[in-house]
């Protein structure tokens, strides 16, 4: 990977559920105004990965870093104050409340800034401001998405984790969510996301990791894994055109 600037990395991690684990010995580094692709077959542990990332699941061996600064083990309501902001593929919005009453809960560290970060949110996701008012649940299913994009950028992360981020969505909505995850990635953020669409994710990936049985398997960057035709379907399964699910 190039010498950019890392902001989020992790070294021989391991991560699983009670003591057997699911995710061993990987090594993955997001770096700041990139899109790095964790794809794979399913149950490869990517979700569970992102999850030892971001303090959910607390790793049993290895170490992370943010900025430069041991990480490991920090519950999420740390790394939030710390500029992580993670974004899963279910319950990423609060149904029952309004659409500004999201956006202020996700910018709870922001305390006095938290008026000015719903402005620029609004100002990157259009359709939101009208619908400040409205209840998540009355949103459609891309708008949620964006939704949930926004409140994990309203603290302005350093570090963006998203899993799944288009999962049920009809083709025209992921193109407009892509266009909205390549929008903040230009911004300087770091975009780390675990993707089912493999063609989408590679070909706009800056680098990609290839898990397969809860390990690293092969890296690069993801328009050079997603040419390589034999390499894409003995990995992920299927052809570089197909998209695979989560695991």
């Amino acid at each position: 990977m190039s010498e950019a600037h890392a902001v989020l990395r992790a070294e021989d991690l391991e991560v699983g559920y009670g003591l057997t684990p699911v995710v061993r010995g990987v090594q993955v580094r997001s770096n700041a105004g990139q899109l790095t692709a964790i794809v794979g077959p399913n149950g490869a542990g990517k979700s569970t990965l992102i999850k030892g990332l971001v303090g959910i699941l607390s790793p049993s061996a290895g170490r992370v870093w943010l900025e430069g600064d041991d990480i490991t083990g920090q519950p999420p309501e740390q790394l939030i104050r710390r500029g992580i902001a993670y974004v899963p593929q279910t319950a990423n919005t609060f149904p029952s409340l309004t659409v500004l009453e999201n956006l202020e809960l996700g910018g709870y560290v922001k305390r006095s800034q938290v008026r000015r970060r719903v402005d620029d949110v609004c100002a990157m996701f259009p359709d939101l401001r009208p619908a400040l008012k409205r209840q998540a649940k009355t949103l459609s299913g891309g708008q949620r998405m964006m939704l949930a994009l926004a409140r994990g950028l309203i603290i302005e992360p350093s570090v963006l984790l998203l899993d799944e981020p288009t999962a049920g969505l009809a083709p025209l909505v992921v193109d407009t969510v892509w266009s909205h995850i390549l929008q903040i990635r230009d911004s300087g953020v770091a975009v780390l996301v675990v993707e089912q669409n493999t063609r989408r994710s590679l070909a706009d990936a800056d680098w990609a990791y290839v898990l397969t049985a809860g390990e690293n398997n092969l890296e690069g960057p993801g328009p050079e894994l997603l040419a390589n035709e034999d390499l894409v379907r003995l990995y992920i399964g299927g052809t570089a055109g197909q998209t695979t699910p989560d695991g």
